[in-house]
């Protein structure tokens, strides 16, 4: 091969080159913007869909029941739709299941039952977890969290209004 047809070749396999290169940094300039444009529209779902940021105020945070002999203190997180309850006594046993003994109640009398307990097991005089519900679609305009037969007491109830 003479000189020209070597340079030829190289300039070949060079423009080749060059154009995998700019190809994919093509594509991953695309990938980028249309994530990031999915992203957007998700937000915008979101906020048509009236879910809770993080940002969202509940009319008052921690509450404390003291009633009769076991003290329930609860920490709402409705962004996901948790609940820190912590049971201390130092009188009783406090050994009901709380996924058998709460119920999430809104304005509208909606019920919704929790679906999972992780936490502290059923036996002491103190507990702590976290007390999960499923995802609540219309947001509501206020919660109760009723917990029953806790230390004699029927019922305590716990109230949050949720502003938009």
């Amino acid at each position: 091969m003479d000189n020209i047809e070597k340079n030829s070749i190289f300039d070949n396999k060079k423009n080749k080159l060059f154009l995998v290169i700019f190809s994919v940094i093509g594509i991953i300039i695309v990938v980028i913007l249309a994530n990031r444009f999915l992203i957007d529209k998700n937000d915008d779902v979101k906020n048509e869909n009236n879910s809770i940021s993080v940002s969202s105020v509940i009319s008052s945070g921690t509450q404390t029941n003291n009633e009769g002999a076991v003290t329930v203190k609860v920490t709402p997180n409705l962004s996901d739709w948790s609940f820190e309850v912590t049971l201390d006594t130092h009188s009783v046993s406090i050994n009901k299941d709380l996924t058998k003994v709460s119920i999430l109640i809104d304005e509208n009398k909606n019920e919704y039952m929790p679906i999972i307990w992780d936490g502290d097991s059923s036996n002491g005089h103190h507990r702590t977890g976290i007390l999960r519900f499923g995802k609540i679609i219309p947001i509501p305009k206020s919660v109760t969290l009723v917990i029953r037969q806790i230390g004699d007491i029927a019922e305590r109830k716990f109230l949050w209004t949720i502003n938009p």
